[in-house]
């Protein structure tokens, strides 16, 4: 009989799978969009990339408190008929303002998962499997990135950006379906009892701050990755392949994910840090970012390109286990949801890079010098979190010898 714990990862990766779905369709369309809509490229970056992520985490506090306080499972079922349904009104759109608007409501649909996401899978998932967990589970957003560029890119080229943004909405509805005749909601999250002192404490935690600092590092990192079909478009290859070449980035999360999820459980029974991996993961994909530019301005093959993009992916999501094991370990239970939210409220400002990216575009005539930006940032989020290490965990142990909750 196949464990309940099982189960539930691969549910919650297909509503992953879903959320980046909806919201990564709209890069393939964006040539096509910008042409209808006549916009340029910063303003097409911040009314469609920058501005959903502002709903997203706009949204992290909020939602991880309330499932904190009322229970996760009915905000985790909501969540994506919201997000498939604001995703069909981008669609409809009738002009750039209104899809803009349908994106930051997407935008703030999604962000009720993640913190409600987390704490379930941390809930469920034995100690000693937690990287391997959180690993899993979470690789649905690289898959849905993934299906999201390629799988986009062939619908808007045959039907069109409006029909293949309307045809990505679907899953969510069946996500939502799995969700809710499977997900039991955790005990922990039944009372609606939490103390006021318990969620100030998690603002008071170093190591989570300089944790928080790293997710914005890398969160900047990734979503420069929204512009990559139309940085290689404007190098001449067709949307199609332009697509299929962007998904390698989040094809790589299985195996970033699930390889970074059994190092981080093989150090953990060692009793080792975790510090040193997780900042060698956000130090690594600044570095293949960084190398990306600089193969865009030497005018490399695709085939090189292809490599630096999957490199890229790798690191990037690699990070995501030992980062989530070591919060999982730094606050109690009955907070983590609004320790999680804290994170990805602070990591997902990183959204403004597509907004950047976009302006660096329009005031030089190449998307070059932002790829270097990305790198240099990404590099900083390495060096905060090799700064952690002095705040106690929940049995006031130090927090170099990582034992992830269950």
């Amino acid at each position: 009989m196949v464990r309940y714990y099982i189960v539930l990862w691969t549910v919650m990766l297909f509503g992953w799978i879903t959320n980046y779905v909806c919201r990564t369709i709209v890069s393939p369309a964006l040539p096509y969009i910008r042409d209808e809509f006549g916009v340029s490229h910063e303003l097409a970056g911040l009314g469609l990339m920058t501005l959903m992520l502002v709903g997203y985490f706009s949204m992290q506090l909020p939602a991880g408190y309330i499932g904190d306080r009322y229970g996760r499972k009915r905000i985790l079922v909501l969540g994506p008929v919201l997000w498939g349904t604001a995703t069909i009104g981008t669609a409809l759109s009738p002009t750039f303002a209104v899809a803009s608007a349908t994106r930051f409501l997407k935008g703030l649909a999604m962000g009720t998962y993640f913190g409600n996401d987390r704490p379930v899978i941390a809930h469920y998932t034995p100690r000693e499997k937690m990287g391997l967990g959180q690993g899993i589970s979470f690789s649905g957003l690289g898959i849905g990135l993934g299906l999201g560029m390629i799988v986009g890119g062939a619908l808007v080229s045959w039907l069109g950006w409006r029909l293949a943004v309307a045809m990505a909405a679907i899953p969510s509805f069946v996500a939502s379906l799995l969700i809710s005749r499977v997900l039991r909601e955790p005990e922990t999250h039944t009372s609606g009892r939490i103390s006021r002192a318990e969620v100030i404490k998690v603002f008071g935690i170093r190591d989570l701050w300089l944790l928080n600092g790293a997710a914005f590092c890398a969160l900047f990192s990734l979503w420069s990755v929204l512009w990559l079909p139309t940085v290689l478009t404007e190098r001449g290859i067709e949307i199609g392949w332009a697509s299929t070449l962007t998904s390698l980035f989040g094809f790589a999360s299985p195996v970033g994910l699930v390889v970074s999820g059994l190092v981080s459980d093989a150090l953990t029974k060692r009793g080792m840090s975790l510090k040193l991996w997780l900042g060698a993961s956000i130090a690594l994909q600044g570095l293949f970012w960084a190398l990306f530019g600089y193969a865009l301005s030497a005018g490399a093959d695709p085939w090189t390109l292809a490599v630096l993009v999957f490199g890229a992916g790798f690191w990037q999501w690699g990070l995501w286990s030992p980062l989530y094991s070591t919060i999982a370990k730094l606050v109690q239970p009955s907070v983590l949801g609004t320790a999680y939210g804290l994170n990805n409220f602070i990591g997902q400002m990183g959204g403004l890079s597509p907004w950047l990216i976009g302006w660096v575009r329009d005031v030089t005539g190449s998307f070059v010098p932002a790829y270097y930006v990305v790198g240099v940032v990404a590099l900083v989020g390495g060096f905060l979190a090799w700064l952690t290490g002095s705040s106690p965990d929940r049995a006031g142990q130090q927090t170099g010898a990582v034992q992830p909750a269950g």
